[in-house]
């Protein structure tokens, strides 16, 4: 009988300090997931200890074009002059401040000159077991962050040339995506002097881009809470156009803050 009450209160204690002892699993979404879905059993949502997060530095030195060979979804990236290295520099500033805070941090992109697809950061990110990722992009004029929402969806051709609707299903996933969106959009007002909306993505008139309103890489991350940030300050830098190292330096520590906010690296 010692031996029982003894791991009912180790239970119990693991319980009040909210952490716990192995993965913590995602309910499915309401809607029985399809071909044509992202819906799944499990998460990358990472119990209490340290905590990891997967930094994404936007977009590819060369053209990429193919399918997803899990969803099907059209992956297009392609290079964008300044904005490859402005990002990196943002993510590797990202990444110092949050492992001198204590978390552990893995680019999903290990320099700008690195050739990765969507679905290979996806799986870079499960592999770390990230609890949170976060995609680092600029352009004019737009300062927003864009989460993962039950619904979602992009559609186009798929492999055939058959027409494609692929919709975000996960609804654990995403009610954390919006929570750390939330904190993070928070922290970048603060740091950057400027509103920061969270909201959906539109990708109509963008041909061959699928349309839709959400990132092709928030999509297939079934399983991984995942924000998407753009930066654009004052001034119309952002994307091709370079940005000064004082406005990319505001951004990463709004990102930082806000993701120390969303996912603190203690058990509450």
């Amino acid at each position: 009988m010692a031996r029982i009450r003894v791991a009912l209160v180790v239970v119990g204690a693991l319980a009040a300090t909210g952490c716990a002892t192995g993965p913590v699993g995602v309910a499915s979404s309401s809607a029985a997931p399809d071909a044509g879905s992202t819906g799944s059993g499990s998460s990358s949502l990472a119990p209490c200890g340290q905590r990891v997060v997967a930094i994404d530095p936007g977009h590819n030195p060369v053209r990429i074009e193919s399918f997803d060979p899990v969803t099907g979804a059209a992956q297009i990236d392609y290079p964008n002059g300044a904005e490859d290295r402005n990002v990196f520099s943002v993510a590797q500033q990202v990444q110092r401040t949050l492992t001198a805070r204590g978390y552990r941090v893995v680019l999903l992109k290990r320099s700008p000159g690195e050739s990765v697809s969507y679905r290979e950061r996806v799986t870079r990110a499960e592999r770390a077991g990230a609890a949170l990722a976060v995609s680092i992009h600029t352009s004019p004029g737009v300062n927003a962050v864009f989460p993962q929402r039950v619904g979602l969806y992009r559609s186009g051709a798929g492999r055939g040339g058959k027409p494609v609707r692929i919709v975000f299903t996960n609804a654990a996933t995403a009610a954390a995506s919006q929570r750390y969106s939330a904190a993070i959009a928070a922290a970048r007002s603060k740091a950057e002097g400027h509103r920061v909306s969270v909201r959906d993505n539109n990708f109509g008139g963008r041909a061959p881009l699928w349309a839709g309103n959400i990132p092709i890489i928030s999509l297939i991350a079934t399983n991984t809470p995942w924000v998407y940030n753009e930066f654009g300050p004052a001034g119309g830098t952002g994307g091709s156009i370079p940005v000064p190292a004082t406005a990319l330096s505001k951004y990463a520590r709004g990102i930082a803050t806000g993701i120390e906010a969303a996912l603190p690296t203690r058990c509450m």
